[in-house]
């Protein structure tokens, strides 16, 4: 607000200007994403993605059956296919990894997306008050890999007292000595000082390395971290306490997410399969209190599966306890409220919920030493430019490499903490960026913040040259919990993280932040009159600057979580009423089901949450095969009969072919004999892929039509819907018809090909055309339905394709995607250095691509 009380403008010219760099922004990604798929193979890796099990090709019945393919389900995936006697079958409400998501830099892009599950928690008084409705957003990956694939990528395991005060608290086996093995077990450790470490390990799954560029801002700001009296150290080795430079789970400078790392290696075992779009809508407990199996929708067909063995419930730490309670098990008064018959009264389920509360708005301002017009921090215009662009693709290198939220942290003590236990009560997040960098196009959306609070804390300091640092609190003492909004598991539930309900919380956090501005005051950083952002948090500024009541006042309107909400299904002794878990992660009350995941978590850990999920996971999978490594009987699900039945009726030509395309010839598994041709497959969807990521964009940016109201209800709410006719497949379709195929198709061939199929229509089987240039099909313009009247992609031209035999779903693609062949053509391309009139260098590039001349300037 003015100072006359009149409302700003700011907020408004904010938001629009953010608003037309939406645009751009999408058809720069679009850009990128072609760069790709010309230029790194590496990074589609169309070789080894997971391929989802078809639908019709499912069993009735598995040893075990996962629900959620985030970070501990992959690992469970993977751990327990290893032995071929067990069937696995892995559920993910999600898809597969975006490969967009594999590129550091693109992290904040995710937040928001369509691989996100977008949740929000309930509006408050008392803290996310800068924040769109009061409510602050809570990303959690709604994809193969889950967190891990949208996170940012930090690998950090806790302290050493976090685990053996699990211990302490009634959980043997869980101390520092027997987890560090786990940790181990995983770790590719891929930085050179740290391979001969013996907190360290090579040859695991989860490669660990440094983010590959490093912005300049950020060596200084660790040389600030010596002068204030830390030590750069290792953070997962023999100390925490000190400063240091991110690890993180990255190989060869990409993102390893959980998927990459532990799924991938295992997808192409026959006893493993891989089911993503699959929403599990309950677990199945039989009359004795036995779990044996789930209920799940994919592509709006409901089916039930059976689990021999075990359910496991991977699905995090939100809707872990969401699953269980829509299954009966929970609080049992407020199951009956919502119409759910209790089955084991558990009333621990969704309470004990715990996160690293973070403040934001610790920005800093500097001055560049560089006089030639090189950045010194992340700024966005530099990095997704073309020359950024050109050293990623062909060169393997340059800021698109880099972790702008946290490139450094540090783990510090405020007052409050002994420095001498080597326990450190606070983390920092060291970032050579600031929300101004951007402009608002991704750090904004991913935080949620008001049009007001960015336009006054940003609008008119865009694109200078800062940093930020972000305190953390590490071991909060205030807990929320979650509830269900109703008994549809299509419905998210209703989040209260109770952030700052402690008062000893905000103590903590405001000393933190003290820290953070006792840093920026370093000589080192002196020298490059680094000073706080000018501009104060709307509602904090009338209080003093760095006094209690102003820090405190940022911390309850500038209020972060890091993504790490855990313990909402906590593992406890039995005597311990609130434990849901016993210490073998067993769901008390109820056999054969078992919870492997964050929300098991009884206190939550000094650092990230990611590295120590997945050691949780790789536990869980040692005490699962000791559990089940010579119990044959039959348990739940089905019978030892019906089980050997159901194997031997699916046989081996009923099973999706699996084709070495470095061989081209089918391997073991795989009963197709034809081998796939040298060529190109081009995918028609990728400007779709990409805009797709971004639902809540405006729909005329997108190539394909809006999802109908009713696609994302469950299969009971649609039931009375009116369903279209099926066509006649023995007659040519209709003039109404033809409205109905594939959008897809539509931009491919011509309407005259459709009438002339006499197969189904809407995936045809491809008759082969000789290969002449008078036989080649242009295809039809797309239609108003498809695209805006105004294209923003000008480059944009129809490519002539030929049709080619679709047999079987190719290793390279998605099998619902529709492969199209197009004869080979190297793209290259020509640069050009030019001198502005005001001095500064750009640079101009054509690039030639199918006959098409591309021409930008930057």
């Amino acid at each position: 607000m003015s100072s006359s009380g009149a409302p700003s403008l700011k907020p408004l010219v904010s938001n629009t200007r953010i608003m037309f760099s939406l645009l751009p922004g999408l058809g720069a990604m679009i850009i990128f994403r072609m760069a790709i798929h010309l230029y790194r193979p590496d990074i589609e890796d169309a070789q080894h993605r997971v391929r989802d099990h078809p639908f019709e090709h499912l069993y009735e019945c598995y040893d075990f059956v996962i629900v959620g393919g985030g970070s501990a389900g992959c690992v469970l995936a993977d751990r327990l296919s290893e032995n071929p006697e067990w069937n696995v079958l892995l559920l993910e409400a999600g898809q597969d990894e975006n490969v967009l998501s594999e590129v550091p830099v693109m992290f904040p892009v995710l937040q928001t997306s369509s691989i996100d599950w977008q949740f929000v928690t309930e509006p408050s008084e008392e803290y996310c008050l800068s924040m769109v409705d009061k409510r602050c957003k809570w990303p959690r990956g709604k994809v193969l890999g889950g967190c891990s694939a949208i996170n940012a990528m930090l690998y950090i395991r806790g302290n050493k007292r976090d685990y053996d005060n699990w211990e302490a608290m009634g959980n043997p086996g869980w101390s520092y000595k027997e987890v560090l093995p786990y940790f181990l077990k995983s770790e590719n450790m891929a930085i050179p000082e740290y391979k001969e470490n013996p907190y360290h390990s090579t040859g695991g799954r989860l490669t660990v390395e440094y983010f590959r560029y490093e912005q300049p801002i950020t060596r200084k700001i660790l040389e600030a971290g010596q002068e204030l009296g830390y030590n750069i150290l290792d953070v997962n080795g023999e100390y925490q306490t000190g400063f240091t430079r991110s690890h993180a789970t990255v190989r060869e400078g990409l993102r390893c997410s959980a998927a990459k790392a532990f799924l991938r290696p295992a997808a192409k075992r026959p006893n493993l399969h891989v089911s993503v779009h699959s929403l599990v809508e309950k677990i199945l407990i039989d009359e004795h209190k036995r779990a044996y199996g789930v209920k799940f929708v994919k592509h709006g067909i409901q089916k039930i599966v059976k689990a021999r063995r075990e359910v496991i419930l991977s699905s995090g730490a939100i809707q872990s306890p969401q699953l269980l309670m829509l299954s009966g098990i929970g609080d049992a008064e407020h199951l009956k409220e919502l119409g759910i018959h209790p089955i084991v009264n558990l009333p621990g389920v969704g309470q004990n919920l715990q996160d690293h509360v973070a403040m934001g708005g610790n920005s800093f301002l500097f001055d560049n030493p560089y006089t030639n017009g090189t950045d010194y921090c992340f700024n966005l215009n530099s990095a997704f430019s073309i020359g950024s662009l050109i050293d990623f693709s062909i060169h393997k290198s340059g800021q698109l490499y880099s972790m702008m939220e946290a490139e450094a942290m540090a783990f510090v003590n405020t007052k409050y903490q002994d420095p001498n236990e080597d326990y450190p009560d606070i983390q920092l997040f060291i970032a050579p960026t600031a929300d101004n960098m951007d402009g608002g196009i991704f750090g904004k959306r991913a935080n949620g913040l008001t049009d007001e609070t960015y336009a006054e804390l940003y609008e008119d300091i865009l694109f200078e040259s800062s940093f930020s640092v972000v305190p953390l609190l590490l071991r909060p003492k205030s807990k929320g919990f979650l509830k269900l909004k109703d008994a549809n598991p299509y419905s998210p539930p209703r989040i209260y993280p109770n952030y700052y309900s402690h008062p000893d919380d905000v103590k903590v956090m405001t000393e933190g932040a003290r820290i953070v501005a006792a840093l920026a005051q370093q000589p080192t950083l002196r020298l490059l009159n680094t000073r706080p952002n000018p501009n104060r948090t709307p509602g904090c500024a009338k209080h003093v600057f760095l006094s209690d009541e102003h820090l405190e006042c940022v911390a309850r309107h500038h209020t972060l979580t890091i993504y790490h909400p855990v313990g909402t299904c906590a593992m406890g002794p039995a005597d311990d009423p609130d434990a849901v878990v016993d210490p073998r992660l067993r769901v008390y009350g109820v056999k054969n089901l078992r919870v492997v995941d964050g929300s098991i978590m009884p206190k939550i850990v000094n650092g990230n949450t990611n590295a120590p999920i997945i050691m949780i996971a790789e536990k869980a999978s040692d005490m699962i095969k000791e559990d089940w490594y010579n119990l044959q009987d039959e348990l739940a699900g089905c019978t030892v009969e019906q089980y050997r039945q159901h194997q031997s009726k699916h046989s081996e030509n009923q099973e999706p072919s699996k084709v070495d395309p470095d061989n081209q010839k089918p391997t073991k598994n795989g009963s197709v004999k034809e081998e796939l041709t040298k060529v190109d497959l081009i995918r028609p969807d990728l400007f779709n892929e990409t805009s797709h990521l971004f639902p809540n964009l405006p729909s005329d940016t997108h190539y394909s039509p809006r999802k109908t109201k009713d696609e994302h209800k469950s299969p009971a709410a649609r039931e009375n819907k009116p369903k279209n006719k099926e066509p006649d497949m023995k007659s040519s379709p209709t003039k109404a018809d033809l409205n109905n195929i594939d959008p897809v198709l539509q931009l491919v061939y011509p309407p005259e090909y459709f009438v002339n199929q006499p197969t189904k229509y809407n995936l045809p089987t491809f008759q082969p055309y000789p290969y002449k240039p008078t036989n080649l099909l242009k295809p039809k313009r797309p239609n108003h339905r498809l695209l805006p009247h105004t294209n923003p992609f000008k480059w944009y031209k129809p490519t002539y394709y030929r049709p080619t035999p679709l047999k079987r779903p190719s290793l390279f693609i998605n099998p619902y995607d529709y492969p199209i062949v197009k004869e080979k053509e190297e793209p290259f391309y020509e640069t050009e250095e030019l001198i502005t009139p005001k001095g500064q260098k750009s640079c101009r590039i054509w690039l030639y691509y199918d006959g098409v001349k591309y021409e930008v300037t930057l």
